[in-house]
């Protein structure tokens, strides 16, 4: 055999393996945020502080999903709400005053991560997918 054949041998099996791994990686959408949705539970009649109020966490929250209410405290009283909306994870949420997202959002602009919003009657809120950012390097700055 000639030697140059010999030598191709290591690099296409190497590219072959490589698309062999690249077929066979199963294709998952990104359908979870990473982080959580943290909501505190306003309830008729006991408008009163936070301090005390029923909290809880939704982890993950699937893109593109309503979340409402009784989705996230089953045994709330009828007419609650989410006093609270806080924000921590990588996507963007937007809250809306009707129940299963109906109507347009409370703001036109979702709630980026990290941000919270307090005593306003929400009753569901919706995640929407993290926004591609580029990979870039900055530019230098320059005339200093």
């Amino acid at each position: 055999m000639p030697r140059r054949s010999i030598a191709c041998r290591p690099a296409l099996l190497v590219a072959a393996g490589a698309a062999l791994l690249l077929a066979a990686a199963p294709l998952t959408p990104a359908s979870a945020a990473v982080g959580a949705v943290q909501l505190s539970l306003g309830e008729p009649g006991k408008d009163g502080p936070l301090i005390g109020a029923p909290i809880k966490k939704v982890e993950s929250p699937e893109s593109n999903r309503c979340y409402t209410v009784k989705d996230v405290f089953p045994d709330a009283a009828e007419g609650s709400y989410f006093r609270a909306v806080a924000n921590h994870t990588n996507a963007s949420v937007f809250v809306y005053e009707a129940d299963a997202c109906a109507g347009a959002p409370r703001d036109s602009t979702p709630m980026e991560p990290g941000k919270v919003i307090i005593n306003a009657p929400l009753h569901s809120f919706k995640v929407t997918s993290a926004p591609d950012l580029p990979l870039s390097t900055p530019s230098p700055v320059t005339g200093q």
